[in-house]
Protein backbone atom coordinates (compact mmCIF):
# COMPACT_ATOMS: atom_id res chain seq x y z
CA UNK A 1 0.00 0.00 0.00
CA UNK A 2 1.32 3.50 -0.71
CA UNK A 3 2.30 5.47 1.68
CA UNK A 4 -0.28 9.14 0.72
CA UNK A 5 2.30 10.94 3.49
CA UNK A 6 5.77 10.28 1.83
CA UNK A 7 6.76 13.37 -0.25
CA UNK A 8 9.42 11.58 -1.30
CA UNK A 9 11.94 13.10 1.65
CA UNK A 10 15.15 11.27 1.34
CA UNK A 11 15.97 12.21 5.00
CA UNK A 12 12.27 9.75 6.01
CA UNK A 13 14.46 6.88 4.36
CA UNK A 14 15.74 5.53 7.70
CA UNK A 15 12.42 5.98 9.87
CA UNK A 16 9.37 3.12 10.30
CA UNK A 17 7.57 2.49 7.52
CA UNK A 18 4.47 2.46 9.43
CA UNK A 19 5.53 5.63 10.58
CA UNK A 20 3.78 9.12 8.88
CA UNK A 21 4.93 12.63 8.43
CA UNK A 22 2.11 14.80 9.38
CA UNK A 23 0.92 16.75 6.50
CA UNK A 24 1.63 20.56 6.56
CA UNK A 25 -0.06 23.94 5.36
CA UNK A 26 2.98 24.39 2.95
CA UNK A 27 3.26 20.69 1.39
CA UNK A 28 -0.27 20.22 0.90
CA UNK A 29 -1.31 22.69 -2.23
CA UNK A 30 1.81 20.96 -3.82
CA UNK A 31 0.53 17.82 -2.89
CA UNK A 32 -3.19 18.13 -4.04
CA UNK A 33 -2.01 19.32 -7.48
CA UNK A 34 0.11 16.28 -7.93
CA UNK A 35 -2.68 13.83 -6.92
CA UNK A 36 -5.14 15.67 -8.85
CA UNK A 37 -4.25 18.69 -10.68
CA UNK A 38 -5.88 20.96 -8.42
CA UNK A 39 -5.46 24.47 -8.65
CA UNK A 40 -4.37 26.06 -5.44
CA UNK A 41 -3.73 29.56 -3.84
CA UNK A 42 -2.03 30.41 -0.33
CA UNK A 43 -3.81 32.85 1.46
CA UNK A 44 -2.36 34.18 5.21
CA UNK A 45 -3.00 30.69 7.27
CA UNK A 46 -4.96 28.41 4.86
CA UNK A 47 -4.75 27.13 1.38
CA UNK A 48 -8.03 27.72 -0.86
CA UNK A 49 -8.18 24.56 -3.64
CA UNK A 50 -10.34 24.03 -6.40
CA UNK A 51 -10.27 20.49 -8.27
CA UNK A 52 -12.33 19.22 -10.86
CA UNK A 53 -14.62 16.27 -9.64
CA UNK A 54 -15.30 15.23 -13.51
CA UNK A 55 -15.16 11.34 -12.66
CA UNK A 56 -17.66 11.64 -9.80
CA UNK A 57 -19.69 14.23 -11.55
CA UNK A 58 -19.13 15.35 -15.07
CA UNK A 59 -18.14 18.93 -15.50
CA UNK A 60 -18.52 19.63 -11.60
CA UNK A 61 -15.68 21.10 -9.52
CA UNK A 62 -15.03 20.93 -5.25
CA UNK A 63 -13.74 23.56 -3.36
CA UNK A 64 -12.25 23.27 -0.03
CA UNK A 65 -9.15 24.99 2.28
CA UNK A 66 -6.91 24.11 4.79
CA UNK A 67 -5.54 25.63 8.22
CA UNK A 68 -3.37 24.70 10.71
CA UNK A 69 -4.97 23.68 14.08
CA UNK A 70 -3.79 22.07 17.11
CA UNK A 71 -4.24 19.04 15.94
CA UNK A 72 -2.99 19.15 12.91
CA UNK A 73 -4.40 20.61 9.58
CA UNK A 74 -7.79 20.79 9.23
CA UNK A 75 -9.29 20.58 5.93
CA UNK A 76 -12.73 22.36 5.14
CA UNK A 77 -14.75 20.96 2.10
CA UNK A 78 -17.73 23.43 0.75
CA UNK A 79 -20.95 21.40 0.81
CA UNK A 80 -21.75 22.65 -2.94
CA UNK A 81 -19.64 21.40 -6.30
CA UNK A 82 -19.82 23.78 -8.75
CA UNK A 83 -20.21 24.21 -12.74
CA UNK A 84 -16.92 26.05 -13.26
CA UNK A 85 -13.69 26.47 -11.48
CA UNK A 86 -15.11 30.91 -10.88
CA UNK A 87 -17.66 30.02 -9.30
CA UNK A 88 -15.81 27.02 -7.43
CA UNK A 89 -13.14 30.05 -6.34
CA UNK A 90 -16.06 32.77 -5.90
CA UNK A 91 -18.01 30.36 -3.15
CA UNK A 92 -14.11 29.81 -1.21
CA UNK A 93 -13.80 33.95 -1.19
CA UNK A 94 -17.50 34.62 -0.12
CA UNK A 95 -17.09 31.67 2.48
CA UNK A 96 -19.92 29.72 1.38
CA UNK A 97 -21.22 26.37 3.67
CA UNK A 98 -18.52 23.98 4.54
CA UNK A 99 -18.80 20.01 5.79
CA UNK A 100 -17.63 19.98 9.12
CA UNK A 101 -13.73 20.56 9.33
CA UNK A 102 -11.22 16.74 9.51
CA UNK A 103 -7.75 16.47 10.43
CA UNK A 104 -6.08 15.86 6.92
CA UNK A 105 -5.31 12.60 8.13
CA UNK A 106 -8.70 11.00 8.46
CA UNK A 107 -10.17 13.17 5.49
CA UNK A 108 -7.43 11.41 3.05
CA UNK A 109 -8.62 7.80 3.92
CA UNK A 110 -12.39 9.12 2.48
CA UNK A 111 -12.20 11.63 0.32
CA UNK A 112 -13.09 11.19 -3.13
CA UNK A 113 -11.37 14.10 -4.46
CA UNK A 114 -7.65 13.02 -5.55
CA UNK A 115 -9.56 9.32 -5.83
CA UNK A 116 -10.01 8.43 -9.32
CA UNK A 117 -11.26 5.20 -8.88
CA UNK A 118 -13.97 6.47 -6.61
CA UNK A 119 -17.82 6.16 -8.12
CA UNK A 120 -21.11 7.43 -6.99
CA UNK A 121 -23.97 5.43 -6.85
CA UNK A 122 -27.07 7.65 -7.09
CA UNK A 123 -30.16 6.55 -5.03
CA UNK A 124 -33.66 7.61 -6.20
CA UNK A 125 -36.36 8.05 -3.67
Amino acid sequence: MENIMDFGNKKNKGKKKDQQKKMTLAAFGPWIKDKCGAEYVIRDERVDCVASIDHIEPGCFAALYVMDSPDGLEVFELTNNYSNKTDAWEAIQYNEDTYPPEIFEEWVGQQYITDKNATVERLEF
